[in-house]
């Protein structure tokens, strides 16, 4: 039993295993700000504001599966030769979405998808179709990046990661306000060249730090640790967690979509997307806790899923008591009226989206255990399923609510997230309850009391 003690990992360990993880989602989502804030010393800036956040955004979509290279790495990469076939499979993935991306880039159907599909303006338009062709390069990147993240975090470097995070925030402001002051170039070619060179040097760096990892052989030994990972398990794993990622991103649009047939559609729509857009500041952190159960959770164990369980429920919960210090407090009308500068009536409705949002850090860390659980064992179907299930409570609630005429439609958003959530959660929990998983842990638990017996 004492051995076991021992080999329990504690808060301290995972706390230094995690906190980089959570420290680079921060940066990320400054990155972004630092990148609106170069546009908008640019020529027209209006344009090239709206020109640049269609282009990524299209970008963004069509690279969506790219961001679960990460996730793929850390949970499949046992050895070198399972290293050897996850790279072939992502690199591949990675070219069949870069010349999709070269052919809306440089032919005309792209200025078509960017005027008739998403109904830009002809200068917008034009613009983004120029920016394009610089973002068309950013899957080879984002999926260099993301396999060498997965390396870190088997070898439990994550501090490698926000190195590589924080030289691309410099380099990128280096370029997006060395362009805006020294050249005349349209603001959405600016931001497409930091972007994408930022994202080329972040992953050279990544890769370098990194790489060296794969030759320890007791974390990557050459021999094959399991049976040979093939293409096709790969894809089983793969391809749940990227329709996950798809539905998560429809969840923005959709919420938009029912604000804007809201009474008082503006006020609705601002609210909702400054009151969203300063809680994702806290919770983008919480998105990364799945990596603990997957890097520190073990079915012979038990102890370990209850260590990591509670260092999830603490770090969710400091969120949770930061985000309602926020909403509930004078520190948020200072922030928004103040420092963000907006009106009273947006300034209400958004503080209201952010009292209700404070009760999302504990679901998301709630399903964050699940699926760093399920991913482990190669469950993502179930995390898929679980997805389609809060998008479907996300419209159902915001129907509803709507429906009811309430007198601050931009609280609807924040509670058809909540709802949704909560559903998503329940949903996991009782699926993975009927997984041979659970049985197995049941178990290894009931062997632990009775050796203390």
């Amino acid at each position: 039993m004492s051995v076991k003690r021992r080999s329990l990992p504690t808060y301290q360990q995972i706390a230094a295993f995690f906190l980089p993880l959570s420290l680079t989602s921060l940066i990320i989502t400054l990155s972004h700000s630092v990148v609106n804030a170069g546009v908008a010393r640019t020529p027209e800036p209006e344009i090239a504001l709206a020109a640049y956040a269609l282009a990524r955004s299209l970008v963004m979509l069509i690279e969506n599966p790219m961001f679960m290279v990460r996730q793929t790495a850390a949970s499949l990469v046992r050895d070198w030769p399972s290293y050897i076939q996850v790279r072939r499979f992502v690199y591949t993935g990675a070219a069949v979405i870069t010349l999709l991306l070269a052919g809306l880039a440089f032919t005309p159907l792209g200025l078509w998808v960017l005027s008739e599909v998403m109904g830009a303006s002809p200068v917008i338009s034009q613009q983004a179709h120029t920016a394009l062709m610089v973002l068309f390069l950013l899957p080879v990147f984002t999926v260099a990046r993301n396999l060498y993240h997965g390396i870190a975090i088997i070898a439990r470097q994550t501090i490698l990661v926000p190195i590589s995070t924080i030289v691309r925030l410099i380099v990128m402001t280096g370029i997006i306000f060395g362009l805006a002051y020294l050249t005349e170039l349209p603001g959405a070619v600016s931001a497409s060249l930091a972007f994408t060179g930022a994202f080329c040097v972040e992953a050279v760096v990544m890769r370098q730090k990194a790489k060296p990892l794969l030759r320890i052989r007791t974390i990557f030994p050459r021999e094959a640790k399991e049976k040979a990972l093939h293409t096709a398990d790969i894809s089983r794993f793969f391809f749940p967690l990227v329709v996950t990622t798809f539905v998560a991103t429809s969840f923005g649009p959709l919420i938009n979509t029912g604000l804007a047939r809201a009474e008082g559609p503006e006020i609705a729509l601002a609210a909702y997307s400054v009151g969203h857009g300063l809680g994702l500041m806290v919770l983008a952190p919480i998105g990364m806790l799945h990596q603990c159960t997957l890097a520190f959770a073990r079915v012979e164990a038990p102890g370990t899923f209850r260590i990591t369980k509670r260092f999830t429920t603490l770090f969710a919960l400091g969120a949770s008591v930061l985000m309602a210090l926020i909403g509930f407090s004078s520190v948020g009308p200072w922030v928004l009226g103040t420092l963000m500068g907006v009106t009273p009536a947006v300034e209400n409705a958004a503080l209201a989206v952010m009292q209700i949002m404070s009760l999302l850090p504990l679901l998301f860390g709630w399903r964050e255990y699940l699926w760093g659980v399920l991913m482990q064992h190669r469950e993502t179907k179930l995390i898929g399923a679980g997805k389609a299930v809060n998008l479907l409570v996300v419209i159902a609630t915001l129907v509803v609510l709507l429906w009811q005429d309430i007198p601050n439609p931009a609280s609807a958003g924040a509670w058809a997230m909540v709802v949704g959530e909560l559903s998503d959660c329940i949903f996991l929990q009782f699926a993975y309850r009927r997984t041979s998983l659970y049985a197995v842990r049941r178990q290894a638990l009931q062997k632990e009391r009775d050796a203390r017996l």
